[in-house]
C-alpha cells in the first residue's frame, strides 16, 4: 500500500471510530453509513489501484531510464530547474544527439523532458513528481511541425489526443499545468540559420487573444521593413499566412468547447524558422496553395538538432514542491482535525441530550403531586437512575462519547440529590379491622343486631380520615354448614356492614366494595368453639386503587 492508500486507509478508520465510539446516530443509521464510507473507500481504492496498474504497465525501460537520469542530476540542482514535458512533433530531432536517444535534456537553464506517446504524459508527470521530492512539472511543451503532417484529419486527431492528455494530466496532478505550443515550420528558403529567430506570445495566464497576434505579426513585419537579413521580407510574409492557419487549426482544436474533453488554455504560442524540409505535399504547404493559388518555394530541413522553445518558458513561474512523506503527513493531520472536530460535536451533543432528559425527568418529578404516589414513585426512580449514571461516570470514568472536556455531570449531581430527598412517602394504611360476626348478627343471620353499631365507630373513623381510599369489606364464617350456605352468608354480611358504613360515612357506595370468602380462609382451627369464634369475623380494609376488585 502507498502513501496514499494508506492516508486513505487512516480516514476511513478515523470516521468509522467516530461514528462508532462517539457519534449520537442509531444503531441503523451507523450501519447504514459505515456501509457508505467502506463503499467509497473501496472505490476509491480500485480506482487508484487501476490507476497504478496503469502506470505499472506503462513502467517499461524509457521510465527506468527517465527515474535515472533524474537520479543523477543532482549536480544540476533538478529541483530547482523548471521542467518541461515535451510532446508532440520532432522528438528525435529535438533531444537525440549524436545518433544517440536520450530522455531529456538540460539546456537554456531548463529540464526537458520527452514523452513519446501521448497516453503517457500523466503517467510521466507523476514519476517526475516522485524523483523530484514532490516537485510537479513546470509545464507542458505541445511540438508542432505542419510539414510532417499530410493528411488534415489525421493532424486533427493528433491535437485531440494532446487535449485529452493534457487535460487528464492537469486532473491527475490537482492543478492546470501552462500549455505552450511551438510551431516549427521552415518560413524561408535556403539554407536556415544556426540560430533561428523566435517569433511568439506569452499570456499572462489567460487565453491568447486577438491583439497577441497581432503584436507579433507587426513585430514580423518591422524586422521585415528593417532588413535585419536577407530573408526577413520574407519571413514576415511567410509568418503572415501560417499565424492564421496556426489560430485555425492549433488554438481552437485545445480551446473549442464542442470535443469531449475539457478545453485547455494555451499560455504561449510561437513559431520558429526551424524544422524538417518543406515540400508541396505539406499539410500548411497545401493550405496556402489551396487559398492564394501559390505553392510556397520548398525550403530545405533544419539541421538536427531543433532547438527547444526556451523563449517560451522564459517568465514561467516556478511551483513549489512537496514531497509525498509531507503530504501524507498533512492529509492526515487534516484528517486527525476532522475527526476531531466531529468527536467534540458529537460529544457536545450526546452532553447536550443527557441534560435535556436529566432535566425533563426533573420536571416530571416535580409535576406529580404528591396524592398520586404510584405515578410519584415511577418519576423518582427515573431522576434516581439519572444519578446512578452520573455518579457510575464519576467513579469509572467518563465513556468516550460524552468525554473530551465537556461533561459536566458532577454539577447535575446536587440537584438530583435534592430532588430525591424531597420525597415524602406517604403515611402507612391503617390496620385491619376486625369485626366479630358473633357480636354483629345472629347466628346463621345477616341482619345487625340492634346495638350493634356501635363496634363500628373505630372504622368510620379510619374510613372518614382516608377519603380517598378505597374500602375493602370481607366476611368470614367457620365450617358449620354447608360451604356454598356459608359463602352466601358471608357475601351477606359483608353487605349488610357496607350499608351501614355508607350511610354513617356519607361516602359514595362506589367507594366500598364487598367480599365473602365463606370457611376457605380460617385465622384459627374449627376444631373447638374458640377457633370457630375466630373464624367468624368480618374485615374492613383500606385498599390502593391499583388492583381493587370490582364492587359488588
Amino acid at each position: 500500500m502507498n502513501l496514499r492508500g494508506a492516508t486513505l486507509a487512516f480516514a476511513a478508520v478515523l470516521t468509522l471510530a467516530v461514528l462508532w465510539l462517539v457519534s449520537p446516530f442509531e444503531t441503523g443509521v451507523s450501519w447504514l453509513l459505515t456501509t457508505v464510507i467502506v463503499a467509497v473507500a473501496v472505490a476509491i481504492f480500485v480506482v487508484t489501484g487501476r490507476w497504478g496498474a496503469v502506470r505499472h504497465e506503462a513502467d517499461d525501460g524509457d521510465l527506468s531510464a527517465l527515474r535515472e537520469a533524474l537520479g543523477r542530476m543532482a549536480s544540476y540542482d533538478s529541483e530547482k530547474l523548471p521542467l518541461v514535458l515535451v510532446v508532440g512533433d520532432g522528438l528525435p530531432a529535438l533531444f537525440d544527439r549524436y545518433d544517440e536517444r536520450r530522455l531529456l535534456n538540460v539546456a537554456h537553464g531548463a529540464i526537458w523532458v520527452r514523452v513519446d506517446r501521448t497516453g503517457d504524459l500523466a503517467v510521466l508527470a507523476l514519476v517526475v513528481q516522485r524523483c523530484r521530492g514532490g516537485v510537479l512539472p513546470d509545464a507542458v511543451l505541445v511540438s508542432v511541425a505542419p510539414s510532417m503532417a499530410e493528411d488534415v484529419e489525421d493532424f486533427r486527431a493528433r491535437l485531440g489526443a494532446l487535449r485529452q492528455s493534457v487535460a487528464d494530466t492537469s486532473r491527475v496532478m490537482g492543478l492546470r499545468l501552462p500549455v505552450y505550443v511551438a510551431i516549427y515550420q521552415r518560413l524561408t528558403r535556403g539554407e536556415a540559420s544556426p540560430v533561428p529567430d523566435w517569433f511568439g506570445v506569452v499570456s499572462d495566464g489567460g487565453p491568447i487573444r486577438d491583439e497577441h497576434f497581432s503584436s507579433v505579426m507587426r513585430a514580423a513585419m518591422q524586422q521585415g521593413r528593417a532588413g535585419a537579413d536577407a530573408h526577413s521580407p520574407e519571413r514576415a510574409a511567410t509568418l503572415s499566412a501560417l499565424m492564421p492557419w496556426s489560430r485555425r487549426f492549433i488554438d481552437d482544436a485545445f480551446t473549442t468547447v464542442s470535443l469531449p474533453s475539457a478545453p485547455v488554455v494555451v499560455t504561449g504560442l510561437a513559431w520558429v524558422d526551424a524544422g524538417p524540409a518543406g515540400d508541396a505535399h505539406g499539410l500548411w504547404e497545401r493550405e496556402v496553395a489551396h487559398r492564394t493559388g501559390v505553392h510556397p518555394a520548398s525550403a530545405t530541413a533544419l539541421p538536427q538538432p531543433w532547438p527547444f522553445g526556451h523563449p517560451l518558458i522564459g517568465g514561467l513561474r516556478r511551483r513549489r514542491g512537496v514531497s509525498s512523506l509531507v503530504r501524507a503527513l498533512v492529509h492526515g493531520g487534516a484528517s486527525m482535525a476532522c475527526a476531531c472536530a466531529l468527536a467534540f460535536w458529537a460529544a457536545g451533543h450526546n452532553n447536550a441530550a443527557l441534560l435535556a432528559q436529566v432535566e425533563r425527568h426533573l420536571a416530571a418529578y416535580a409535576a406529580v403531586a404528591p396524592e398520586s404516589d404510584a405515578a410519584k414513585r415511577d418519576a423518582l426512580q427515573r431522576v434516581i437512575d439519572d444519578r446512578n449514571t452520573l455518579e457510575r461516570h464519576l467513579r469509572l470514568g467518563v465513556p468516550l462519547e460524552l468525554s473530551f472536556g465537556l461533561h459536566r455531570g458532577a454539577l447535575l449531581l446536587p440537584t438530583l440529590n435534592r430532588a430525591i430527598a424531597s420525597y415524602v412517602p406517604p403515611p402507612p394504611l391503617p390496620s385491619i379491622v376486625s369485626l366479630d360476626s358473633m357480636a354483629l348478627f345472629e347466628t346463621g343471620k345477616a341482619t345487625l343486631k340492634p346495638g350493634s353499631t356501635r363496634v363500628m365507630v373505630e372504622a368510620v373513623e379510619m374510613i372518614k380520615s382516608h377519603a380517598g381510599k378505597r374500602v375493602l369489606i370481607a366476611g368470614y364464617t367457620d365450617d358449620v354448614g354447608s360451604p356454598a350456605f356459608n359463602l352466601k352468608l358471608s357475601t351477606a354480611r359483608a353487605e349488610a356492614v357496607r350499608d351501614w358504613l355508607v350511610e354513617a360515612s356519607g361516602l359514595p357506595r362506589t367507594q366500598f366494595a364487598i367480599q365473602g370468602y365463606g370457611e376457605t380462609r380460617p385465622i384459627a382451627g374449627n376444631d373447638d368453639a374458640e377457633g370457630r369464634a375466630k373464624n367468624r369475623r368480618v374485615e374492613i380494609t383500606l385498599v390502593p386503587d391499583t388492583g381493587f376488585p370490582s364492587p359488588t
